[in-house]
């Protein structure tokens, strides 16, 4: 089974146009996608959980797809302005450079998608040169859960 979801995955992003060089890798569906919004080229990975879902949803893996990478900019402004004054009010003002502007630093290279949720993966090279954000949207694109992960795989901060 776990093939065929795969393969069917793979089919329809590819009839979907919406990601390039799209391939199957290990338990997942992987390509480059344009997040339009953000302006930015994203490595994307579409996780269907086969070894936890019975019947992964492919058609809302597919829906949450599309809409992430169409996000309208001013959505996408309202979610990187959400991110960035969670970040700032959650660290201490010694951790983070009074200087750096997190609604500029921060740059979206990455996008997780699932039936019930979407990650987007976040480098700040000024304001966590050695760590990425990952922010954990609901299919509304809502702002769910803000994680700072370290090159040590440690989470550094976990905030609502």
């Amino acid at each position: 089974m776990t093939e065929s979801v795969l393969n069917d995955l793979l089919r329809r992003v590819t009839e979907s146009g919406l990601l390039d060089d799209a391939q199957i890798d290990e338990d997942s569906v992987i390509g480059s996608g344009h997040l339009d919004a953000a302006g930015v080229e994203v490595e994307v990975d579409l996780d269907p959980e086969i070894d936890e879902e019975d019947a992964p949803d492919l058609d809302a893996i597919m829906s949450n797809l599309k809409d992430v990478l169409s996000v309208g900019e001013e959505r996408w402004r309202a979610i990187v302005e959400e991110v960035a004054s969670d970040i700032e009010d959650a660290l201490d003002d010694d951790e983070l450079d009074a200087d750096v502007d997190l609604r500029t630093d921060l740059e979206a290279i990455g996008v997780g998608v699932f039936a019930d949720a979407i990650i987007v993966v976040f480098a700040g090279q000024t304001s966590f040169p050695d760590a990425l954000v990952h922010v954990q949207l609901t299919p509304e694109l809502e702002v769910e859960d803000i994680e700072i992960v370290g090159d040590d795989d440690e989470d550094d901060e976990d905030e609502d």
